[in-house]
């Protein structure tokens, strides 16, 4: 069983850093120029109130889940009833074909009766993961204050196939609550069954986490990771604003989901803990012949959460045009090169699981011949711990994907899912690393 987690203090500690890929730009050129951005915090001191939280956990309980499973998920369950207290509101929600509410949204004063109700859930039928996710939705939603921290927390280990199925519009579902009523979503995908691509993808437009549960006596610990940030946010609402020269188009933006508007292109991070960070990289485009240095301003707002003042913090970054090819490579910044190559590299060995999902095993070799050249130069030019992971991780799967064609089905999908999720968290650079 997972450790108490004792609850700290919230205070002001966010800090901000943005970086061009390179001093210099040619005239006349292509090139890609990009921004990296990232936003970190410090430390927390201890006993200090911290910011309370509305959450509402959302369990699978159809067939599959019989036996350890469900066992599991519920010692999870009350391990987090153990973790608040009546300043925090609290719903359990349960579900198979049908949708249950084991316990609706309230503050947390009687926790045995809780978990004596937690202990009621037993295994069904089939699996409506969008009447789970929308009832998780609704009981945050009614018990909404400002100065909390608002999430569904939603365990499955199967594929929806009751209620809305279609992975667009269970994206659209947890965008809308996100941008419209401010509520996050955290996922947690148990087993082989469960379709990663659609948890992951509802997690990244739910602004939250997704957690990739290989065996069920996991399940308490990953519930405890996620808590453990829940009780240590220090800011809320946060938003980065990039503003963009005129003749500078956004042409990708890594790490978060982003929109762009009058030329800002537009972050919403959500929540920030304690001794954390979140990174993000803007690869942009110019659209016109420059003929002037290009100047950027990136804007980051969010809440306090111990005064509950609105903060706003700007960082510039400016990139100078020269005729000199020598001069561009000799002031490119490193940082920012090593952060480019390893959210590129990402992004191929996406490409590689996806070929092999698809069954297209050569394709993916010569992907990670090309993949592999690629990451042990730039390895070596930046002394990168994280290319050297990315390597590793690359080697270890290049090595095993000729045995993945004789492995069982189940054992495929969770070879699969576990490099996926590895590869997710290559992707969440952390901004004080």
């Amino acid at each position: 069983m997972a450790s108490k987690i004792s609850p700290v203090d919230s205070s002001d500690l966010v800090h901000l850093q943005m970086r061009a890929s390179g001093t210099y730009l040619l005239y006349d050129q292509n090139d890609n120029p990009y921004l990296y951005i990232n936003v970190g915090s410090g430390e927390l001191k201890a006993n200090r109130k911290r910011v309370p939280l509305n959450i509402s956990l959302v369990l699978d309980r159809s067939g599959s889940m019989a036996g350890d499973k469900i066992d599991y998920a519920k010692q999870a369950a009350m391990f987090v009833v153990d973790q608040l207290n009546s300043d925090d509101i609290l719903s359990i929600v349960n579900y198979d074909d049908k949708v249950q509410v084991t316990s609706a949204s309230q503050p947390v004063k009687n926790k045995e009766m809780l978990k004596a109700a937690i202990d009621q859930i037993c295994e069904g039928g089939s699996t409506n993961l969008s009447g789970g996710m929308l009832q998780g939705y609704w009981q945050v939603e009614k018990a909404r204050k400002a100065g909390y921290v608002n999430r569904v927390l939603l365990l499955t280990d199967g594929l929806a196939n009751v209620g809305i199925t279609d992975a667009i519009e269970l994206k659209k579902l947890t965008d809308s609550r996100y941008n419209e009523k401010g509520i996050a979503l955290s996922t947690f995908g148990l087993g082989s069954d469960y379709n990663e691509d659609l948890l992951t993808s509802l997690a990244e437009t739910g602004r939250a986490n997704y957690y990739f549960i290989k065996q069920a006596d996991q399940i308490p610990n990953i519930f405890a990771s996620e808590l453990k940030g829940l009780l240590s946010v220090v800011a809320q609402n946060a938003t980065l604003s990039v503003a963009l020269p005129d003749g500078i188009v956004c042409e990708k933006v890594y790490g978060y989901p982003y929109e762009i508007k009058n030329n800002n292109i537009q972050v919403r991070l959500n929540d920030i803990y304690a001794s954390d960070g979140k990174a993000l990289l803007i690869k942009l485009k110019p659209v016109i012949h420059l003929k002037d240095a290009i100047s950027f301003s990136c804007n980051l707002t969010y809440t306090d959460v111990e005064t509950f003042r609105e903060r706003s913090m700007i960082k510039n970054a400016t990139i100078n045009l020269t005729k000199e090819k020598e001069k561009v490579e000799k002031n490119k910044d490193p940082l920012v090169q090593e952060i480019i190559a390893v959210f590129t590299n990402a992004e191929e060995f996406d490409e590689i699981l996806a070929d092999v999902d698809r069954g297209g095993y050569e394709t993916a070799k010569k992907k990670i011949d090309s993949t592999l050249k690629k990451i042990g130069i730039l390895k070596d030019k930046y002394n990168s711990e994280k290319l050297q992971k990315q390597q590793l991780l690359l080697e270890d799967y290049a090595k095993h994907l000729d045995g993945i064609k004789a492995m069982k089905p189940e054992d495929v999908s969770l070879y699969q899912k576990s490099n996926k999720s590895a590869n997710y968290e290559m992707k969440k650079l952390k901004a004080n690393n």
